[in-house]
């Protein structure tokens, strides 16, 4: 559980492509970034938001949420505010994450550097940077959070469906 967690925490909400459908390869770039690059991956990091999540550590949050976690909360006094918010977890993870940041910094910026080049980074910083680019931010985290809601019942459904054509043992292609 907690594996699939980390894994989530890298992938931005941001048109996150399915393997197959990936054209485009990474530059694979194994050699340290010249100070130029260094400053382009850090500006792409901050125009992006991934910055900010590394900064405040609110990346974690969602395991302050886990109950498969063991949170023990019997012996607190617990307020409706925290109760809903889990707010002395993410306080907790936050503390403890401040020991980590580095480790998220360095690992970010390598994996930046490996996967674009110097001149898609320029073009990416241009376009996130811009005006057009943060309403992109801001249209798609509204986009996945309307579409979200609007189709909770019709994914249940496609669920709880899929989950009996596959308990039945049918291989066809139709459930």
């Amino acid at each position: 559980m907690v594996a699939v967690c980390l894994i989530a925490f890298a992938v931005p909400s941001i048109a996150v492509a399915q393997i197959d459908e990936m054209t485009d390869p990474s530059a694979m770039n194994e050699d340290p970034p010249s100070p130029e690059k260094l400053e382009l991956i850090r500006e792409f990091m901050r125009v992006t938001g991934i910055q900010g999540r590394i900064d405040s550590g609110r990346n974690l949050e969602r395991y302050a949420f886990i109950s498969e976690l063991n949170w023990d909360d019997k012996d607190r006094q617990v307020t409706l505010l925290d109760a809903v918010g889990q707010t002395d977890r993410i306080a907790a993870l936050r503390t403890v994450y401040a020991r980590y940041r580095s480790v998220y910094q360095e690992e970010f910026e390598s994996h930046i550097n490996w996967e674009f080049t110097e001149s898609e980074l320029r073009e990416m910083v241009a376009f996130f940077g811009s005006p057009t680019g943060q309403h992109y931010f801001d249209g798609t985290w509204r986009m996945n959070a309307y579409t979200g809601t609007n189709l909770e019942e019709v994914e249940q459904q496609l669920v709880e469906e899929a989950v009996e054509f596959y308990n039945s043992g049918d291989k066809t292609d139709q459930p």
